[in-house]
């Protein structure tokens, strides 16, 4: 069962979750306090929600495959959890060494593989097969990519989501892109997309490459809403509000009837024609001076007064 250490774990093969809901719930409330102090805003593309929100009522399990971009990872997937899959019993890997001088982790779902040996991956299939049954509405929350990935680059995956996939065909794979930007604040931004994925076969290969090229699309339209700057494509799981410059100038600025919010401004992009028509006075210009040009005969230059054929 997971939860019992046997003496392989101890050799250091892999380190068991130890669940506490209690210690989740502490911990999860540490996390959005630390969230919201570090962020302006923590936003989900509004139009993806439904694919998250309707795992949580599917008994199914649930493998979530999360973009790796950065140290805020897990715990932006633990508020992700929280938000929209509450109902599940959610786990996560980790290095085994770096769990052990963070043992408190186990409480929260958390158990530990070593990334650099061969036989992490059949202990990690194990010991989530063990979890999968074990559990009501289990989940497990992967960053396939094995390493801290700018978003920027392709994605290269390990082979881990892919093997889980694979291995429990009646479970539903969900993939998470995450970035970590500036809008309008001098706080950064998190902004999240969501995914669903599917194979065609029930191969590792197969989904290997169903995950690459869902995490890859994923990943890049949600590049796309963010570069857009349009805070109506997202929800705001957290903060939102608009931007400020200081307290007291706010203060000021309301006194006077004044916002000092910092509102995102769109301008027209004007290497769009059909955004800028030509006004009705030019094209009379035009048509007027192109009657009143002489018209130089096919293969014929005109400088000046000069002109060679």
């Amino acid at each position: 069962m997971p939860g019992d250490r046997t003496s392989s774990d101890r050799q250091g093969q892999l380190i068991p979750a130890d669940p506490s809901p209690r210690v989740r719930g502490g911990f999860a409330w540490y996390c959005r306090r630390l969230v919201r102090k570090s962020f302006r805003a923590l936003r989900i593309v509004r139009e993806t929600e439904s694919l998250a929100r309707d795992l949580n009522r599917d008994r199914t399990p649930v493998v979530v495959a999360m973009s790796h971009a950065g140290w805020w990872d897990p715990i932006i997937g633990m508020l992700l959890h929280d938000a929209y899959l509450p109902d599940r019993n959610g786990c996560a890997p980790m290095d085994a060494a770096q769990l052990e001088k963070f043992r408190f982790m186990r409480k929260l779902g958390i158990f530990g593989i070593d990334p650099d040996s061969a036989a992490s991956l059949n202990a990690m299939l194990s010991y989530v097969d063990q979890w999968f049954h074990a559990h009501d509405r289990p989940a497990i929350w992967i960053t396939p990519q094995g390493r801290f990935t700018d978003v920027r680059e392709p994605i290269r995956l390990r082979p881990g989501a892919a093997a889980l996939a694979a291995g429990h065909p009646e479970a539903k794979v969900l993939a998470v892109a995450a970035e970590y930007t500036f809008w309008q604040d001098q706080k950064p931004e998190v902004f999240v997309r969501f995914a669903r994925c599917e194979s065609n076969r029930d191969t590792t290969s197969a989904w290997h490459r169903a995950l690459t090229e869902t995490m890859q699309e994923n990943q890049a339209r949600l590049a796309e809403l963010v570069i857009r700057r349009d805070p109506h494509q997202f929800t705001p799981l957290i903060g939102g509000e608009s931007a400020r410059i200081n307290p007291i100038y706010d203060w000021w600025l309301r006194l006077r009837g004044r916002s000092g919010g910092i509102e995102a401004r769109r301008r027209t992009d004007r290497s769009d024609p059909s955004a800028h028509p030509t006004p009705r006075w030019a094209c009379h210009s035009s048509r007027a001076e192109s009657n009143a040009m002489p018209t130089a005969a096919p293969g014929t230059m005109t400088r000046g007064k000069e002109s060679n054929s």
